[in-house]
């Protein structure tokens, strides 16, 4: 194996074990990751920086690896309570995306759901009369342009002191047909993991 390939695989799972195991945020763990990789070489060679898909499956490599049924359970609770919500919202175009989609995530992860909607204020009062508590926050860049607007809350659920931590990124009806976090699934992945969003209906029938 070519020296370049050998540490890209080496600082994906250098990346994978900080995010699984510290929790911490991907852009934090990779940016430690070739800080680290740049004091023991001097220079980072070409070719030895993973991607971010490398990445997401290193991090699944390491679940099944160091914790499968556990972590499995975990992606269970997380995807039945985002499933509740989408149902909540059917009459709005939204679905569930990002690392509780796609396997990725850990116990301190958001849930992220995509609102297509050319209305802000009207899914701010659907939330309001969902008596769901809202601010703004700030969503992380990435391959999707930037939503209209984020709100993050904190959801309990139904008859349980525990809450999760959503984030609704608005995005415009426009942006409805991108999909870049579409991809071909991993060797630890359902197809329907990897196919960057989904609705409430599909959500269904792969959970029950």
């Amino acid at each position: 194996m070519p020296d370049a390939q050998r540490l890209r695989i080496e600082t994906a799972q250098r990346i994978a074990a900080d995010i699984a195991e510290n929790f911490s945020d991907w852009a934090s763990a990779r940016a430690r990751a070739l800080d680290e990789l740049k004091s023991e070489l001097g220079l980072i060679p070409a070719g030895a920086v993973p991607s971010s898909s490398e990445i997401e499956s290193a991090v699944r490599a390491h679940y099944d690896l160091f914790s499968h049924a556990e972590h499995a359970e975990l992606l269970k609770g997380k995807r039945l309570f985002a499933l509740s919500l989408l149902q909540a919202f059917e009459n709005v175009d939204i679905f569930l995306t990002g690392a509780v989609l796609n396997g990725c995530a850990h116990a301190d992860s958001i849930i992220v759901l995509d609102v297509f909607t050319d209305d802000v204020k009207a899914f701010e009062a659907a939330l309001i009369d969902h008596g769901i508590d809202f601010e703004p926050v700030e969503s992380p860049h990435s391959a999707m342009p930037d939503p209209l607007e984020s709100l993050g809350a904190l959801i309990y659920k139904r008859g349980s002191p525990t809450a999760e931590a959503v984030r609704f990124d608005l995005r415009p009806c426009s942006d409805r047909n991108r999909n870049p976090f579409r991809r071909k699934p991993d060797a630890y992945q359902q197809p329907w993991e990897a196919q960057g969003r989904i609705s409430a209906q599909q959500l269904r029938q792969v959970l029950f």
